[in-house]
């Protein structure tokens, strides 16, 4: 009989197992999730990250949350450890607000776990977390550094706040990082088989027949050998998913860019009209002032 893992959840709220493969809010796993939902792979990876030796895949409990939910993202992987609260999180785009993204996991998850401790949070006794680290594997193909910080604070409109939120962010292209990849075999795996898409793509194959290349590659070569003969369907799957989304978000950045290049237009030809072509430069610099004049002038 399989152990049960240890949950933790905010009241109200659905349980979340790692170990099962959930869609929530058409959202799918992608493939760095799919991998790492094991403990073993989890601890592995942590291992690799912190020069530790734990053994024992039974002292992960899991706190990751299927409702954890930010800008069509979940939560990737998070995890206490001994007296670490951690957070992963793979990207395929870097993306600066990761310490906003990571923050707002952050507290749901210290929800949780004061909720499940029944910690009072309104004694006279300090109450103690587990501390976190925040860590995001990056592997887009903008040149970045094997290791770089993000920090909280460079989002603040002033230097005087009084929070710091940091993520430390892995770059784990092939070719960065070797000493993680070397500790971590899956990591390492990973990074040969996203590497082989693209570069059965730089040859001319369409994304599904690189990716088919890309799993049967790795398989001859003892990369992700097992896994991949098990799952190699979901792998495609989930890929393809991957890609198909990355590809939505470009169109949607490109259409809300179009749609608001014309509605410009339509406000600078309509003032013209009415005779205040001298506040036009005031649309640039007052978004509020932009915003009257759509309302003004009935622009959506």
């Amino acid at each position: 009989m399989k152990k049960r893992i240890r949950n933790y959840f905010v009241p109200g709220r659905s349980r979340y197992r790692l170990r099962r493969f959930w869609v929530r809010r058409n959202y799918k796993d992608r493939l760095f999730v799919t991998l790492f939902r094991s403990r073993k792979e989890l601890l592995q990876l942590y291992n690799g990250l912190n020069g530790s030796h734990y053994t024992n895949p039974d002292d992960l409990i899991i706190t990751t949350m299927d409702d954890v939910v930010y800008m069509g993202m979940k939560n990737d992987c998070s995890f206490i450890i001994g007296s670490y609260l951690n957070l992963y999180e793979q990207q395929s785009t870097f993306c600066p607000n990761m310490p906003i993204r990571g923050l707002i996991y952050l507290v749901d998850i210290y929800q949780a776990y004061i909720e499940t401790h029944r910690l009072n949070l309104y004694g006279r006794t300090r109450i103690m977390l587990p501390t976190p680290k925040y860590i995001v594997f990056y592997n887009g193909t903008e040149e970045r550094p094997d290791r770089e910080e993000c920090s909280l604070s460079e989002s603040f409109t002033e230097g005087d706040g009084c929070l710091e939120f940091t993520a430390t962010i892995y770059n784990i292209n092939k070719g960065h990082n070797q000493e993680l990849m070397e500790q971590c075999s899956t990591l390492a795996g990973y990074s040969t088989l996203i590497e082989m898409v693209r570069s059965y793509q730089k040859d001319g194959l369409g994304l599904a027949e690189a990716v088919d290349a890309a799993c049967v590659y790795c398989i001859e070569h003892d990369i992700l050998r097992e896994f991949l003969l098990k799952n190699r369907n979901e792998v495609t799957k989930v890929l393809l998913t991957e890609y198909d989304a990355k590809k939505q978000r470009k169109m949607d950045i490109r259409d809300a860019r179009a749609e608001g290049e014309a509605n410009l237009l339509a406000v600078i030809e309509a003032m013209t009209k009415d005779g205040k072509a001298a506040e036009i430069p005031r649309i640039s610099r007052e978004p509020e002032f932009l915003k009257a004049m759509k309302n003004r002038y009935h622009i959506e």
